[in-house]
Parts: structure tokens; C-alpha cells; sequence
């Protein structure tokens, strides 16, 4: 909202507030928050407290116009709670993930609900501008699918696919950002109902959805885009995927499978607590710098 780049929800009621605080935002961080000039690949871990023993590593993909972003294989087959395991950001209102919903309410009382959270975590990797997540349902799931959150109306540009393979794929555009979505038991847009033209179903109790983002300047018009997504070489497993990634890329990944690119296999755990381009530290760090340009900001925690 400070820099024109987003819209105000209740979730970042807190941010506002701040900022209409006292407050003095260090330059440094609203530079780099608006810094959209080159694609970025930001690791972290995040520890909880005391009698808190879960851990999240997470991954984002930044670039000019699109940032995908996950929490690698957090606690997969689990009962959830509000957990938001990944996302892909095309602009504001133009974001999209998949969950396993847990009920058709969609108010926050229920947790998890039908957008909110996931009734049983899935297993998530991302490797830059690829993404896996592979849902492994009880045999007892009485909602029986997994969807993605797709809001047509938010998109410039969007749609469906049904191959002649059988693979069915959605894609979407906003400014020159693009985005490939498809899963293994195949989707469907819903037309009918209170998440008509927004929702994209899939039923199936073992899933594997695949997520690839793009953009004009190196995958060409969203036309050029579709056609490189729907020549990909994917060979669907029961619990897993292998596939050839738009940068041309071999990507492997599965419920029992490691993460593998061009059969090396990649961490997606035990990162330090942040690592990018702008900085680098440890979990239990006593100072942060933060560098950008000809700037540094040190952070000390003692």
C-alpha cells in the first residue's frame, strides 16, 4: 500500500498500524522491497518457541513479475490447522495455491475450512520456478478432492486446457507475469455455485498438482508460454512426478522421493534463517546485516 504495490486486507492490519505509528521504516528495506530488477531465490527456517518444536523452511522465487513461494515438506500427512503451504503471486489479487479442504465452509470459525488451511498437510517442494505438491488423502475423506484457488476475474488473461493426452491444464496472466497449473488426476473449472469461476477441482485421493510460473521476457507471449507447458515432458507416478521444466531442467520429486534437479538431489530443509542475495544469517544469529547497493543495515539481537 506505501509503495503502490498491493491491496488492504484484514491480515496486514497490524503492518498499517505501524506504519501509522512513530515508526521510521529503515530505506534499505523499502528498497529492497520494491526492488523488481532481477529474479531472487530466498531460503529461511523459522524455529518456534518453547514447547513449540515445529520448523518451517521456506522457499520464495522473486522475480519482476511473478513470486511463487513454499514451506518444503512441513509436516506432510498430518491434520492441519490454517497452514498456508505455498502460493504463486501474479499481482494483488492475482494469487493462486491448491489445499485439501476440510469442510464447504468458507468462514474463519472452521479451521481448516474450505480455503483456509488443509485437512491433511501435503508434501511441497520448490525448485526456483517449479513446484510440486503431492496430497496422499485417507482413504476415508469424505470431501474425496483437492483444489486450487483460481480467481478468473482477477487474471488479464486466462485459460483451460484438455489435451489429447488426457492432461488437463490452466493457465493464467496478469501484466507480463504468467502461470501453468495442472494436476495429475486432471481438473476442472467450477461454473456453478459460490466459488464458481475462482475454484479449480480436482478429485482424487492420492494427487499430484504441478505449478510453473513464467513471463514475457524469457518465455516469449502467453500464447508461446501455453505451447512450451503443453510440449512438457511430465510422467505422472502414483505418489510423484518427474518432469522437464521450462529452463530445461529434469525436476523429480514424491511422497517417499527426495527432490531431485538433473539428478542431484537439492536441501529443502535445515536452511539458515535467511539466505539472499541481500543478506545471510544463521538460526541463532546475533546480528543481521542487510546489504543493498551501497547501503548495510546491521541488526544486533542482544
Amino acid at each position: 500500500m506505501m509503495w503502490g504495490m498491493g491491496v488492504f486486507n484484514h491480515h496486514i492490519s497490524g503492518t498499517v498500524s505501524l506504519a501509522c505509528s512513530e515508526y521510521e521504516l529503515p530505506s534499505i528495506i523499502a528498497d529492497i522491497a520494491t526492488d523488481l530488477s532481477n529474479e531472487m531465490w530466498n531460503r529461511e527456517r523459522h524455529v518456534g518457541g518453547p514447547g513449540d518444536g515445529r520448523t518451517v523452511n521456506k522457499v520464495t522465487y522473486k522475480a519482476p513479475d511473478y513470486m511463487p513461494s513454499s514451506a518444503q515438506d512441513y509436516n506432510p500427512g498430518e491434520r492441519g490447522d490454517r497452514e498456508h503451504i505455498w502460493q504463486a503471486t501474479l499481482g494483488p489479487d492475482a494469487v493462486v495455491f491448491v489445499n485439501h479442504p476440510a469442510c464447504m465452509s468458507e468462514d474463519n470459525a472452521h479451521r481448516p475450512g474450505f480455503w483456509l488451511g488443509n485437512r491433511v498437510l501435503p508434501r511441497v517442494a520448490q525448485w526456483r520456478d517449479a513446484l510440486i505438491a503431492v496430497h496422499k488423502l485417507p482413504d476415508d475423506d469424505w470431501m474425496g478432492f483437492t483444489h486450487a484457488y483460481f480467481p478468473t476475474g482477477a487474471f488479464d488473461e486466462y485459460s483451460i486446457w484438455d489435451g489429447a493426452d488426457g492432461r488437463s491444464w490452466a493457465f493464467a496472466r496478469k501484466g507480463d507475469g504468467y502461470l501453468a497449473l495442472t494436476a495429475a488426476q486432471g481438473l476442472a473449472l467450477v461454473k456453478h455455485g459460490p466459488s464458481a469461476y475462482r475454484e479449480l477441482r480436482s478429485y482424487g485421493q492420492h494427487n499430484v498438482w504441478l505449478c510453473h510460473v513464467g513471463r514475457a521476457g524469457t518465455d516469449g507471449n502467453f500464447a508461446q508460454f501455453q505451447k512450451k507447458m503443453l510440449a512438457m515432458d511430465i510422467k505422472w507416478q502414483k505418489l510423484g512426478t518427474r518432469c522437464t521444466t521450462l529452463r530445461g531442467e529434469s525436476m523429480s520429486f514424491g511422497w517417499d522421493e527426495p527432490l531431485t534437479v538433473n539428478a542431484e538431489e537439492q536441501p529443502i530443509a535445515g536452511f539458515k534463517h535467511y539466505e539472499n542475495p541481500y543478506g545471510v544469517a544463521d538460526v541463532d544469529a546475533s546480528q543481521m546485516e542487510i546489504r543493498f547497493g551501497d547501503y548495510m543495515l546491521r541488526l544486533n539481537f542482544e
